[in-house]
């Protein structure tokens, strides 16, 4: 049992995240969104309107829940604000890993847009991302 290894997280948001994140614009096409999800194999995208603000996200879930809808409104969706999840899921880049761990499951999502204090996109973390904060202590 002494040797055993003892699992723990240290670190912020702002450790682990990637930083500078690609986003898409809330009036850009469906299509535009398909195509960035084959081009990048992310999860989702944050969602900016024409001056950069930070109005949602876009997941993979959000688009491929269009094929489950029955109704003849889901030909209606066009644009990326048509489907994007609102509010945005974000975190502060200063809160810590555990915290981000946290939202990530209570929200449901597998990434959370990072902020700074005044709100400003600088960074996308990942359920991926957040296991770079584990560590592995061993008692020799």
């Amino acid at each position: 049992m002494d040797n055993d290894p003892y699992l723990y997280l240290e670190g912020r948001v702002a450790d682990v995240m990637s930083w500078n994140p690609i986003t898409i614009y809330q009036g850009d096409s469906l299509e535009r969104l398909i195509d960035m999800f084959k081009a990048h194999h992310f999860h989702g995208f944050p969602v900016v309107d024409d001056a950069g603000e930070l109005v949602g996200i876009v997941r993979d879930t959000d688009i491929i829940s269009i094929f489950t809808r029955m109704d003849p409104a889901s030909v209606s969706l066009r644009v990326v604000e048509d489907v994007m999840h609102k509010p945005p899921l974000v975190i502060d880049h200063g809160e810590t890993i555990q915290n981000a761990i946290l939202k990530m499951f209570k929200d449901q999502t597998r990434f959370l847009v990072a902020t700074d204090r005044d709100g400003k996109v600088i960074g996308v973390v990942t359920r991926t991302d957040l296991i770079r904060g584990i560590h592995v202590w061993r008692q020799d």
